[in-house]
């Protein structure tokens, strides 16, 4: 992955006593005073398409990569960007990103001359997700406190596509047919300390 970028960041938020925003209010002040919010910031670029794949007659292989087409002509990546189709659709009517004309079934008795990763450049969709948390200390007595708040994970709900076929024989070439992350999780936590 040419480009991966991981952040953490921890946050005092400036509400109560001796902060920014502070209130005479005792109750608003117990109440809002001490949280802090957290969270882990992703963006990786996606890992290299492949291997792109054929059926081939070769005595105890199965399975040979692709060959290059020499005729082929124009974009291998078509119908804009991963996803941007109906993914819940039949493989039949899903719509296609790679372009089936780029390859062609190596000759019988050869391995094909596609490399095993990154034909034509091709990756895989890259990865954005952020987590949050956001959380707060309650001092019960000098020895024990509880500790409050709230986790969320995926908290934009950034969908990651994956599962493109790579098979050149296969009805569902270049399609997306499944999602590799999670939908938003959102989680309470409440630990006792002592």
């Amino acid at each position: 992955m040419p480009h991966v970028f991981n952040a953490f960041f921890s946050y005092d938020l400036p509400f109560g006593k001796g902060r920014q925003y502070d209130t005479d209010n005792k109750v608003i002040r117990a109440l809002i005073s001490g949280w802090q919010m957290s969270g882990i910031q992703r963006y990786a670029d996606g890992v290299p398409l492949g291997p792109f794949v054929a059926t081939c007659v070769l005595p105890q292989a199965g399975t040979c990569y692709a060959d290059y087409n020499p005729a082929f002509t124009g974009p291998v990546r078509i119908n804009g960007d991963w996803g941007n189709g109906d993914v819940k659709a039949a493989v039949a009517n899903a719509t296609p990103f790679i372009d089936s004309r780029a390859f062609v079934k190596a000759p019988d008795f050869t391995y094909g001359n596609t490399p095993v990763l990154g034909a034509y450049g091709l990756r895989n969709p890259h990865l954005l997700n952020t987590d949050l948390s956001i959380s707060r200390d309650f001092r019960i007595t000098e020895d024990v406190k509880i500790v409050f708040g709230v986790d969320g994970f995926n908290v934009w709900n950034y969908v990651r596509f994956g599962g493109i076929n790579t098979n050149i024989t296969n009805a569902a070439f270049g399609k997306v047919t499944t999602q590799t992350n999670l939908p938003r999780v959102f989680q309470g936590k409440l630990r006792v300390l002592f």
